[in-house]
């Protein structure tokens, strides 16, 4: 999962990593169900996230 992040990052024209990575997250069980956020919010919300997984 991470390298498929890393690359989707260094290669973000590539739609069919990015959809790979969309379905990985979309098959993860989410602990947490959040409304509508904005860019930022998100932001903060994907590095809390990334912070719990690395624990």
């Amino acid at each position: 999962m991470k390298e498929l992040q890393k690359y989707v990052l260094e290669h973000r024209n590539d739609q069919a990593a990015f959809q790979a990575l969309m379905d990985r997250v979309d098959a993860v069980p989410q602990n947490q169900v959040y409304g509508e956020v904005n860019a930022q919010e998100f932001s903060v919300l994907l590095e809390q996230s990334r912070h719990i997984k690395s624990e």
